[in-house]
């Protein structure tokens, strides 16, 4: 029988099976081995067991999420996913453009759909809250998002964003406290999810969701609740594409060189859009702190590499 991974553990996976139970199964040494370690929204195949059930095979993914883990290695935090939606609060934690900009890069590398979500759209009077006709600009009009306000307290924006998702299967994911388990409950009051609260001292969410789980919204629509993250590292997209992931460079005319890295290449495109306001400034800065990881990262491997021989 085919079914999902709902959670992994290192010591098994839950499945969903299509007819919504989920049953808890174990995976085989050579079939983890295989499939690279499997993942939250894997889809496996798998047989009923005296004791539990067994996976015996994971099916080749269609889509990923990834991001570089502190380890320095590439590490997936979903599976077959259609579109990414980037959950960030206007305030209560303060909302951090680089954060959303390195997951929005991650995304497009991966060629995955993504969508902003601006949680807490409540706050949205507080003199510490963020400017939501700005980040609409910055986002949509500038890069070609869906930007989306909603509020898992009140309600508001729910129904536009169920309609975003409606039949497909998606991820959330954002730092910690952006309320990325209350707005899953808000879309399902059904589920079974514990929602934390902010630290009172640091304003920094507390992790409820500690391993990415699938959760079934109805019908053929399914979303990946992730862990909160502290920091989301792209130092697996080479230098070379990094500027693919940026929907509104794409856009510009070439540059004098082929392989311009938009830095400090004559006659470069990009850097003159940013220069004339064509472009988000604050985008192509984020943009040139990326590739500065990204180099440093690179260089890093290399010596690593030279070292080792």
């Amino acid at each position: 029988m085919r079914a999902r991974i709902q959670s992994a553990g290192r010591r098994g996976v839950i499945l969903a099976l299509p007819g919504g139970e989920t049953v808890k199964a174990s995976v085989a040494g050579q079939v983890y081995l295989a499939a690279g370690g499997p993942v939250c929204g894997d889809v496996v195949e798998a047989v009923p067991g005296t004791h539990r059930w067994r996976v015996t095979k994971v099916l080749p993914r269609t889509s990923v999420l990834t991001r570089t883990s502190p380890l320095g290695k590439p590490q997936v935090l979903a599976a077959n996913v259609d579109r990414v939606l980037v959950v960030v609060s206007l305030c209560r934690p303060p909302l951090r453009t680089g954060f959303l900009d390195r997951v929005l890069a991650s995304a497009e590398y991966n060629r995955l759909g993504c969508a902003v979500i601006l949680n807490k759209s409540d706050l949205a009077g507080l003199p510490e809250a963020a400017d939501i006709p700005e980040l609409t600009s910055l986002y949509r009009d500038g890069a070609g998002y869906d930007v989306l306000p909603v509020s898992a307290e009140t309600g508001a924006g729910l129904p536009e964003l169920r309609e975003l998702i409606r039949g497909q299967s998606v991820v959330l994911t954002g730092p910690s406290g952006a309320g990325k388990t209350s707005l899953a409950l808000a879309l399902n009051p059904g589920l079974d999810l514990e929602v934390g609260a902010l630290n009172a001292v640091t304003s920094r969410g507390r992790h409820t969701t500690v391993a990415s789980r699938l959760l079934h919204l109805g019908g053929d629509t399914w979303l990946t609740d992730t862990p909160g993250l502290r920091a989301f590292s792209v130092d697996h997209i080479p230098q070379n594409r990094l500027g693919h992931c940026f929907p509104e460079f794409r856009s510009l005319g070439p540059c004098r060189f082929r392989d311009c890295l938009h830095d400090s290449e004559p006659e470069c495109e990009v850097r003159g859009a940013a220069d004339s306001g064509s472009i988000a400034a604050c985008r192509y800065e984020s943009y040139l702190k990326l590739l500065g990881e990204i180099r440093e990262a690179e260089q890093a491997r290399s010596r690593s590499g030279s070292a080792a021989e």
